[in-house]
């Protein structure tokens, strides 16, 4: 009898010990727990954000400021800014031009891809028969006030970041200004970096810029030595921007001569047939310190002057040397 008890008391402390969590057990019980609902979270952001702008027929742009993220917006802004040169002619989160709402809806089906910020947003566009399910793979980040945005959309080529530079350089320096190019079937982006130091800083001067050029996302070239260096007996401002045009792009940027102030033009083309990009033509204004209205000849000089030049060969020593 005793003997029995025993064994009865043994298999009851034996059951008590299986079904007690060890305290890494009860960790990660509540991290999944955890994670499931931040998943959860995340998966109902992208309903609302698909229910409330493609929801019906009624676009209400005005709510995307909600779900995307600013550097999404401003992409694709600069994509389609220019009515002569546009790039990005239709609605990424749709992948399309027109859609049916009441189809959206229906067939909206949201999934993670294994990771806890990335996602698959899938939905017929139309619910016609035999139509293909359009698949937006996008990734999500929380802002500041706790909300998730949509940060990039990793199947877009124009918005999946994938063009940003390396952890290192992103660490040391951030775009001061970019445009793009679309020619034929490729995109090609122009980029002039700052130091981040200097970032949100006022009257700086912009010198010594690195340059890097981009071709579908991915990096081609860069130049080090295209922007002027900085001098600290000129009040001029460096680097002004760069725009772009059809296949060339040009770089403005400003420096001293004696007691000129020298506005110069750096253009570059994009040569459709070999897709290399070389030096097309430097200019250069002049504006006297001292007596603003006197009138000073330009200089141009135009690739039969100087043959042909890569963009990553060609120096700010050079363009100095070009216009003697």
């Amino acid at each position: 009898m005793k003997k029995t008890i025993l064994i009865i008391i043994l298999f009851f402390f034996m059951g008590c010990k299986q079904n007690a969590q060890t305290p890494n057990e009860k960790v990660n019980t509540e991290d999944k727990l955890k994670k499931d609902n931040d998943i959860d979270r995340k998966i109902l952001s992208l309903k609302e954000f698909y229910y409330s702008v493609y929801g019906s027929d009624d676009n209400r742009e005005y709510l995307k400021k909600r779900y995307v993220s600013e550097r999404v917006l401003k992409r694709i802004d600069s994509l389609t800014s220019d009515g002569d040169n546009l790039i990005l002619d239709y609605d990424p989160f749709i992948q399309g031009q027109d859609y049916n709402s009441a189809s959206i809806k229906r067939t909206l089906k949201i999934i993670s891809l294994n990771n806890k910020d990335k996602f698959r947003v899938s939905f017929l566009l139309f619910g016609n028969k035999d139509e293909k399910r359009t698949n937006i793979d996008v990734a999500l980040q929380k802002n500041e006030k706790e909300n998730y945005l949509i940060n990039s959309i990793l199947n877009d080529e124009y918005l999946n970041f994938k063009d940003d530079f390396s952890k290192t350089e992103q660490n040391k320096f951030y775009v001061l200004d970019s445009v793009n190019l679309k020619i034929q079937t490729d995109v090609y982006k122009i980029c002039v970096l700052e130091k981040l130091k200097n970032k949100n800083k006022e009257n700086i001067q912009h010198n010594s810029n690195p340059i890097i050029l981009y071709k579908n996302g991915n990096k081609i070239t860069e130049n080090k030595n295209l922007i002027f260096l900085y001098n600290d007996n000129c009040p001029a401002d460096g680097f002004q921007k760069v725009v772009s045009k059809h296949n060339y792009f040009t770089i403005e940027q400003s420096y001293c001569k004696d007691f000129l102030f020298v506005s110069s033009y750096t253009t570059f083309k994009v040569d459709t047939k070999t897709k290399n990009v070389y030096l097309y033509k430097y200019g250069e204004e002049y504006t006297d310190r001292s007596n603003p209205d006197r009138e000073i000849p330009a200089k141009i000089k135009t690739v039969e002057d100087f043959g042909t030049i890569k963009f990553e060969d060609v120096t700010a020593y050079f363009l100095l040397q070009l216009k003697q």
